[in-house]
């Protein structure tokens, strides 16, 4: 039988924070108050001060002498760099999780990508980062790698933008992507997966560069 993982204070005020950014919760620019959220997570602010300075120290979050410590901004000029180093992490996790994905997970996949698809018919397209990103998650914790996992997850946590609703016509073709990818892996070809999700995540980037540049404005 496996032993429970202990985890200190610091490490579960680390994780919460960091679901917070990723569920969409925490957004760039919030600003985070360490009083008020060891009142939150009922904690001294000991453990709090400490999972801000991690957070802080991996780029997370970052502090200025007038407004403290908020959720980093996202720097257009970094994010190609971290698409770049999330398609090849994401396409390698998923080469893993392969075998360990056992029918019930393929099934929760499944269910998954029927209320992604339900969301965007109705249009309601907020809900879809929390759809999204348990999708993935699913995929990743399954190659059985901690230390990969937290480094997609630290990742997916510097650039928390939900590309899916910010950029025009992009849900649809995500949804699309991720059945071709439930697809593949059905078929237990890990290397037609492992493409698939690499394409994934470099059309993503694409799209948002493409958006970006018709949004500025012309000189």
């Amino acid at each position: 039988m496996t032993s429970p993982v202990y985890r200190t204070k610091k490490e579960v005020v680390v994780e919460i924070i960091r679901e917070a950014i990723l569920s969409g919760e925490l957004e760039p620019g919030d600003r985070l108050l360490q009083l008020e959220l060891a009142e939150r997570y009922n904690v001294s602010p000991t453990p709090v001060r400490e999972a801000l300075q991690q957070l802080e120290a991996e780029g997370v979050l970052i502090r200025s002498p007038h407004k403290g410590v908020r959720v980093a901004d996202v720097k257009l000029e970094d994010t190609r760099e971290i698409y770049f180093i999330r398609s090849a992490l994401e396409a390698q996790a998923t080469r893993l999780a392969i075998p360990g994905l056992s029918e019930t997970d393929m099934a929760q996949l499944q269910e998954l990508q029927f209320q992604f698809e339900a969301q965007i018919e109705k249009n309601e397209l907020m809900e879809l980062r929390k759809l999204n990103q348990d999708f993935h998650m699913l995929i990743y914790q399954k190659a059985e790698m901690p230390r990969l996992y937290k480094m997609i997850r630290n990742l997916w946590t510097r650039f928390p933008w939900d590309t899916l609703y910010v950029l025009p016509g992009r849900a649809p073709e995500s949804a699309r992507e991720h059945q071709q990818l439930i697809e593949a892996i059905a078929a237990r070809n890990v290397e037609l997966a492992a493409q698939r999700m690499q394409v994934h995540i470099e059309q993503g980037v694409n799209a948002l560069t493409d958006y970006l540049n018709s949004s500025q404005p012309a000189e």
